[in-house]
């Protein structure tokens, strides 16, 4: 679908760079716009936060069941729209926390844009699942080094306010986009063309609805795969989350800067954006493979971070070199968990939902886990993530998974003139 890849690529990066552009500097923010100077205060807004997102993927992963991803998409944006421009005015804490909640659960529709971008590649005359996955994976770790440069400036703003009204005003701009481009269509699904007058000589051909290898109909998703390949995803993510919340205060105590410290928490994204170009020509050697190496990889480097925290003169460039095999590891880790995934699960919305879940419920415990590590000693979140990644490589063989080089080919589809809708 000409335009449509763009328009879905916009959105996931939007939904990544709401989600963590402001993360390191809530406690910040809420001191400037409300004078707040408990951090409970901050804990306890993005525990709203995260339950109201918890709560809202399972009831848009029904939705998908019966409306269009795209249109969905439409609603998210608008509804998140009307939300942002709610906290740029928000009087109160309360108030801005509540406003907050409902921006997330009317965000959360946007993780259905990304198995809505997998569909459009599946769609393709090549069947190039993996191009849409690389090309979120890509996205994904762009947004990382974004999030970070936007939710400094929005901070650094002597109206930090414009900044929030600001999303509102790209929610907007993106909805308009998802309409034009892609709403009206099941991405997953083939679409009959509209009815086009033929001249009387030729005949008018009858729409056969065409199977759709990938499993992106509508169909009862089976049990165990989605247990396993949801499982997988949590280790995955809670591996990454882990470490975030105490690397900063790692670097700082160890003797380090800021600044370096921010180099530091970016060489991850960076180095795995500089792996991407060479993921295809990976993931066709190893198959099946790559998901358990990848995943051995970056609890390598998360290893090697751990012992090149402590002191001494080697240490930064240990630090330095683990957060770089880390991110190699990651970068070829997110394609072939995701992939894994959408094998499994397939496209249309309610299966990948329901994995998104488990990650969004896995993450309750992230902090938790963090700072019960962190209390025993700073470097201890890096090994817990090493050992949660490592189990991720044991139970990837257990999964079940296509090769990405055998995945199924094309089913031809009656021809559809590819064009906006109106």
């Amino acid at each position: 679908m000409r335009g449509a890849r763009p328009v879905l690529a916009l959105v996931v990066a939007l939904q990544l760079v709401a989600e963590t552009a402001l993360t390191p500097y809530w406690p910040r923010l809420l001191r400037t716009l409300f004078g707040t100077e408990e951090l409970a205060a901050t804990g306890s807004y993005l525990t709203v936060c995260r339950v109201a997102g918890l709560l809202a993927l399972p009831l848009w992963g029904l939705a998908a069941r019966r409306w269009p991803l795209p249109n969905l998409l439409v609603a998210g944006l608008v509804g998140s729209a009307v939300f942002d421009l709610g906290l740029a005015l928000a009087p109160s804490l309360p108030l801005f926390t509540a406003l907050s909640a409902g921006s997330v659960a009317t965000g959360s529709s946007l993780v259905l844009a990304y198995p809505a971008l997998v569909a459009v590649a599946d769609r393709g005359r090549t069947g190039d699942r993996l191009s849409g996955v690389l090309t979120y994976a890509a996205v994904f770790h762009a947004a990382a080094v974004v999030a970070t440069v936007v939710g400094a400036g929005v901070v650094a703003l002597p109206q930090p306010r414009l900044g929030l009204a600001a999303f509102a005003v790209a929610d907007l701009v993106l909805a308009a986009a998802v309409w034009r481009a892609v709403a009206g269509r099941r991405p997953g699904e083939p679409a009959a063309p509209e009815p086009v007058p033929a001249p009387a000589a030729v005949p008018v051909p009858v729409p056969v609805p065409v199977p759709v290898p990938d499993g992106s109909v509508r169909r009862r998703l089976p049990t165990a795969p989605l247990v396993a390949v949801a499982a997988l995803a949590v280790l995955v993510e809670v591996g990454l989350a882990v470490p975030r919340p105490f690397f900063t205060e790692l670097v700082l105590r160890g003797g380090g800067s800021l600044a370096a410290a921010a180099v530091l928490f970016l060489l991850p994204a960076l180095a795995a954006l500089a792996v991407l170009p060479a993921a295809r020509r990976l993931a066709g050697r190893f198959g099946r493979g790559l998901l358990p190496a990848s995943a051995a990889l970056a609890a390598g480097g998360l290893t090697l971070q751990a012992l090149g925290a402590g002191p001494g003169a080697a240490a930064p460039a240990a630090l330095a070199a683990g957060r770089v095999v880390f991110g190699v590891g990651l970068g070829l880790l997110v394609v072939a968990v995701d992939l894994r995934v959408f094998t499994a699960v397939g496209t249309a919305g309610p299966g990948f939902a329901a994995v998104e879940t488990a990650r969004s419920g896995a993450l309750l415990a992230a902090p938790v886990l963090a700072t019960a590590a962190a209390a025993v000693a700073l470097p201890a979140p890096l090994l817990v993530a090493a050992v949660l990644m490592a189990g991720a490589a044991a139970l990837a063989p257990l999964t079940t998974a296509a090769a990405p080089s055998s995945l199924p080919p094309p089913v031809p589809v009656p021809e559809v003139r590819h064009e906006p809708a109106r």
